[in-house]
């Protein structure tokens, strides 16, 4: 299920930037057992997602496909471990206690993350952690609520492309959207 709607999702992105799924790579088979080294087993997620592509590289030439949603691109499997480093370190510094597992899954240049979570008692949630407060605040109730979501804001024009050909996005219409399909992540009621 969750493979399919990431590949709805790739569609709908492409629809809008034409060479945005070409610019993530193709992942090999099996590509996201990469992430084996930081936990042990691959969130059903991180396998969709890299079991596909292979993820958007800090040194990607073109800016107008950098961003998966506006503002973050999606961590390239080959920088994954380096990532999880800072993450851990900003979890680390901030004093978070929470337990369960953290990964990361999309990034920005101010090491801000939307990262995977699963608590120990095995609920999972996608939530946004800002590198200044280091709060984990869930902003979708599931993976699946979390792809689904991404597909509605392509479906009802929250994301559209700027002036210069940028990811962008209506933020209310986002805030009405995410509210409507993940009533239970405190995000969007912020």
């Amino acid at each position: 299920m969750l493979t399919v709607t990431f590949q709805e999702f790739l569609k709908l992105s492409t629809q809008l930037r034409p060479g945005y799924t070409a610019s993530l790579g193709k992942a090999p088979a099996g590509g996201s057992e990469a992430i084996l080294e930081f936990t042990p087993e691959v969130p059903a997620l991180l396998r969709a997602v890299y079991d596909t592509v292979l993820g958007t590289g800090g040194a990607e030439e073109d800016p107008s496909l950098l961003e998966f949603i506006p503002g973050y691109r999606l961590i390239h499997i080959g920088e994954y471990g380096h990532e999880v480093k800072i993450l851990s370190g900003i979890l680390q510094e901030k004093g978070y206690t929470g337990g369960g597992t953290v990964l990361p899954l999309l990034t920005n240049y101010g090491s801000d993350y939307i990262c995977y979570y699963r608590s120990e008692e095995g609920v999972e949630q996608i939530c946004d952690l800002l590198h200044d407060y280091g709060d984990l605040v869930v902003m979708y109730d599931s993976p699946e609520k979390f792809l689904e979501t991404l597909c509605e804001f392509y479906k009802q024009e929250v994301y559209f492309l700027d002036e210069e050909g940028y990811l962008d996005c209506d933020l209310v219409k986002e805030g009405e959207v995410g509210t409507a399909l993940n009533p239970e992540a405190e995000y969007w009621s912020e």
